[in-house]
């Protein structure tokens, strides 16, 4: 977007669902900002509120540590459009959750039925795994995991061919993060890890999302809203007759 562009921008434009580029390179956005950036733009891709509000927490946890979250957002929504829900959400077994009929899983879908089924699958106790997958973009996962080791109370290994990480009961993260973020889709096992799990948990306040990213999410989420025309400022506001 152009400086001429943003100029042109109406204030308070109800289309706009975040703060307009600041330059070539994107735009610096706070945490909650990122979070509420990308959930606007997963419910735009049609996801429902509820994951919807996965994505944008899992874009922040993953952005708060250093992490682009909010590119492993915008490329997980570009991967599943026009796949049904029976394609994205796992199947639960009792020590597997995978796609029906061959298809991949959604990380979002993924992370959120872990977070819901973990404790009954009684992961970290007698050395109990779990197969995951084929999930596509596995990095979004890390939040749902970190969530779920706080939940079980379990330090937990997720493992798979490329590589290990380790989630911390108390939030911290170790491990070959770098390489989890290069994968596009894998298989892997998740497990209880004894022992410590240490890591400069720095929280970064923001981050600069760049801008081939900021205006996808923006595409995205411009979806949800309706284009201001003449007709929806003259109706805008309380109407004193009624």
């Amino acid at each position: 977007m152009t400086s001429a562009a943003i100029d042109d921008l109406e204030p308070n434009d109800p289309t706009r669902s975040g703060p307009p580029l600041l330059g070539e390179d994107g735009a610096w956005l706070s945490n909650n900002e990122i979070e509420q950036l990308c959930l606007k733009a997963a419910r735009g891709a049609g996801m429902s509120w509820g994951l919807a509000e996965e994505a944008g927490f899992a874009a922040a946890w993953l952005a708060r540590r250093g992490i682009d979250g909010p590119l492993a957002v915008l490329t997980q929504l570009n991967h599943a459009q026009g796949r049904g829900w029976n394609e994205i959400c796992p199947v639960v077994a009792p020590d597997r959750l995978y796609p029906a009929d061959g298809h991949i899983l959604c990380p979002i879908a993924l992370g959120a039925a872990l977070c819901d089924h973990g404790t009954l699958l009684g992961l970290g106790a007698d050395q109990k795994s779990l197969r995951i997958g084929p999930v596509s973009h596995p990095i979004l996962l890390l939040p749902f995991l970190s969530d779920l080791a706080r939940t079980c109370g379990v330090n937990l290994r997720l493992a798979w061919p490329g590589g290990t990480v380790l989630l911390g009961v108390d939030g911290s993260l170790l491990g070959d993060v770098d390489v989890l973020g290069a994968e596009t889709a894998f298989e892997a096992e998740i497990s209880g890890h004894v022992g410590s799990v240490s890591h400069d948990q720095r929280t970064p306040q923001t981050r600069l999302v760049a801008s081939d990213t900021l205006g996808g999410l923006n595409t995205y989420a411009l979806t949800t809203t309706v284009p201001a025309s003449d007709a929806s400022r003259a109706g805008a506001g309380a109407d004193d007759n009624e």
